[in-house]
């Protein structure tokens, strides 16, 4: 399979905010000469120096790519290896920074063999069809999603939920003897000519649902044109935002694929969306609940949180 893609197309926004905590790879409006792979992080507000963190991964994964042919299928085992590079540089930036520094990730990396994509916190990506809908949406790490999936709360309740700023996964500080946090992956081999593949960090959720990125997406402007328009939308958002567009333009392929995910809770690659997707203005994480924290924590501090 050989994925040829159109021009990508990026913003990156302060919007209502004072500092810039979002970084982005490659950090191009329109990139040239670019592998085909990209990353979108969200610094955890609250926390000191998120844009260092989001910065670092952004950069680390970027350096990582630089000497990975993505002619050649891009595994599991190679976004692990990426992964912990990117987790190598932030600990040796927190050496002489704060501990308390962290970002959330979206990374979507188009190989021989399909598209992976991998995300942790609530940044979000989306596979797009036009003519079909959404194929795919990452599921934000989010307390008040794992709420919902528990069956605590509704997906209505959700929306104005006033704990709807606390994120359960991102890239952060970990102590010794405790295990990184894992990133969800999911990869496909179901894509077509036409399709769009988008990530964003939660800025641009705040002022587009899934159904205007949808009426966006198969509209007849330009892909130049249609992200302007996302940016024009986002650009008064409470917190920053960023955004990346990657239009298919043609898949060379002789076999008939067809979707497949890895699941591994002791490696980066975890279960693929099986319920839903919760809501399509679904609360904002700015928070970080500790990441590394086994069920029956997570079940005592929820229990704890609303008591």
């Amino acid at each position: 399979m050989e994925i040829i893609l159109n021009q990508p197309y990026s913003f990156c926004q302060l919007g209502k905010r004072g500092n810039q905590e979002d970084a982005r790879f490659p950090d191009d409006n329109a990139p040239q000469g670019y592998k085909a792979a990209f990353i979108v992080c969200d610094g955890v507000g609250g926390q000191d120096k998120g844009e260092v963190a989001s910065r670092t991964v952004a950069d680390a994964f970027g350096e990582y790519l630089e000497s990975f042919d993505l002619s050649k299928p891009f595994t599991t085992d190679d976004f692990s290896k990426a992964l912990g590079f990117a987790f190598d540089a932030l600990q040796k930036r927190m050496k002489g920074d704060s501990k308390q520094m962290a970002t959330t990730l979206t990374f979507v990396c188009f190989h021989a063999e399909g598209v992976f994509m991998a995300h942790m916190g609530d940044s979000r990506i989306y596979h797009i069809r036009p003519e079909a809908g959404i194929l795919y949406q990452s599921e934000d790490h989010s307390l008040v999603n794992a709420l919902v999936h528990s069956g605590n709360i509704t997906p209505e309740e959700a929306i104005n939920h006033p704990q709807g700023n606390v994120i359960t996964r991102c890239m952060g500080y970990v102590a010794p003897g405790q295990n990184r946090p894992t990133a969800t992956t999911y990869t496909t081999k179901d894509v077509e000519a036409g399709d769009y593949f988008f990530l964003c960090s939660d800025g641009v959720l705040h002022r587009i649902d899934d159904n205007k990125l949808i009426n966006i997406l198969t509209s007849d402007k330009s892909d130049k044109n249609k992200l302007e328009y996302i940016a024009d939308l986002s650009k008064n958002s409470s917190d920053n935002n960023t955004a990346y567009l990657i239009g298919v333009k043609e898949v060379l392929t002789d076999v008939e694929d067809a979707c497949e995910s890895d699941v591994d809770e002791t490696s980066p690659a975890t279960k693929p969306i099986t319920t839903p997707p919760l809501q399509k203005n679904q609360p904002i994480a700015r928070e970080v609940e500790p990441s590394n924290q086994t069920s029956s924590k997570f079940s005592q501090f929820i229990k704890k949180l609303f008591k």
